[in-house]
């Protein structure tokens, strides 16, 4: 129950926020303190922050559904925040993770990369 609990306030937040950069991609980045500057720009936008994170949300919701489908997801979103989590690192080398905000994202990136080990470790001792 805590897993479905757990996708689906995942299906909310990925897709809440893939949703509204698709749809409003200027409001979006002036929220996160980006600037679009182009089509390009807001093409990007839509593309990066809209629609993967709009099917990231949407596949925790069918997760949540068809629990066959649980341990994949999990093992995505562990990648995806993998990738998120070596920018951050890399952003705190050059000196550039220096606001609040995104400290808030970088701890909400690590509680879910946590979370998701710690589930799919369970998974794995139910198997065997």
């Amino acid at each position: 129950m805590i897993t479905k609990i757990f996708l689906l306030i995942t299906a909310v937040i990925y897709g809440g926020l893939g949703g509204w950069a698709l749809i409003d991609p200027i409001s979006f980045v002036d929220e996160v303190g980006l600037t679009i500057k182009s089509s390009l720009g807001s093409s990007e936008i839509r593309s990066v922050y809209g629609g993967i994170n709009l099917l990231i949300g949407l596949f925790a919701l069918a997760a949540v559904f068809q629990s066959k489908h649980e341990e994949l997801f999990m093992k995505i979103l562990i990648f995806v925040i993998i990738g998120i989590l070596l920018g951050r690192i890399v952003s705190l080398i050059f000196g550039e993770l220096n606001s609040a905000f995104l400290w808030g994202f970088t701890a909400f990136e690590l509680v879910w990369f946590t979370t998701l080990c710690i589930y799919l470790n369970q998974m794995k001792k139910k198997i065997f």
